[in-house]
């Protein structure tokens, strides 16, 4: 097997990205929600509710079901039940999007190196990916507390690439907190369009895709770069 993507990295986003997790989300934030006697949010809504972490997620389905800035002592009670609820049934439902995993393995076999970078917290990515088995597939996994910020500051992106040792990478995401985390780390970012987005900056995306059967043309194009 051909070796040519030696010191070249691929950098995903976890949630919408690369795992549906919208579910699994959903029930947990939906448990807590109901633990402090709240109204629970549709399942379809909680889509666009991911992508800067647990706290912002909980703070606007608290703002939602009750009409309200949440305090800080519901926000901390709501976090903890939803935090002991998610990692209790982490992969209830949640998959890897169609194909991401064999295009993975695809870059793997050519000497790429897999990184993830998530607004997710470090432990429950990486027990998310333990639980799903794929754990082997990446070289390494960048939380929202894994260093000293979260996107769409550009430190978690340099984080991956210095733990990759990558001296040319993309990143893929589904939401404008990615365009900007990659673009402020120099990076081309290619958008999944069907993840959670939310997603104005479209624009300033080097490409989108609607499967990962498309991704792989897509990523080789601009690492040749």
């Amino acid at each position: 097997m051909r070796q040519d993507l030696k010191g070249a990295a691929v950098i995903f986003d976890l949630d919408g990205t690369l795992i549906d997790t919208a579910d699994d989300l959903a029930a947990s934030m939906n448990h807590a929600l109901g633990e402090a006697g709240l109204p629970a949010v549709a399942h379809g809504e909680v889509r666009h509710l991911v992508g800067h972490g647990a706290r912002a997620m909980l703070m606007r389905g608290i703002e939602a079901g009750a009409g309200r800035a949440a305090s800080e002592g519901e926000l901390e009670q709501g976090l903890k039940n939803f935090l002991d609820h998610y990692g209790a049934n982490i992969a209830a439902h949640s998959r890897p999007f169609d194909g991401a995993i064999e295009m993975i393995e695809g870059f793997r076999r050519r000497g790429a190196g897999i990184a993830i970078c998530t607004n997710k917290r470090e432990a429950l990515s990486r027990l998310l990916i333990d639980t799903l088995g794929i754990s082997a597939m990446f070289d390494t996994i960048v939380g929202a507390d894994t260093c000293s910020a979260a996107k769409p500051h550009p430190a978690p992106v340099f984080f991956c690439i210095e733990r990759t040792g990558a001296a040319r990478s993309v990143f893929i995401g589904d939401s404008d907190t990615d365009i900007k985390a990659a673009g402020a780390a120099g990076l081309p970012c290619l958008i999944a369009e069907f993840g959670y987005g939310p997603l104005t900056l479209r624009d300033q995306a080097a490409g989108a895709f609607t499967a990962y059967s498309e991704a792989a043309a897509m990523i080789e194009k601009l690492l040749a770069r």
